[in-house]
């Protein structure tokens, strides 16, 4: 199965790399672009959110 982790970021094409942030008082693994910082919740992330 294809995660977000597997994809180029849609804006600038660079690989993605696994982040913890704190989001709604949760810790959540999001995939983010070092280059331009966008930032992409996989299921997972969304679903403790």
């Amino acid at each position: 199965m294809t995660t977000e982790f597997d994809l180029p970021c849609a804006d600038c094409g660079q690989d993605l790399v696994r982040r913890q942030v704190l989001r709604a008082g949760e810790s959540v693994t999001v995939a983010q672009c070092p280059n331009c910082g966008g930032q992409y919740y996989p299921k997972a992330a969304l679903e403790r959110l």
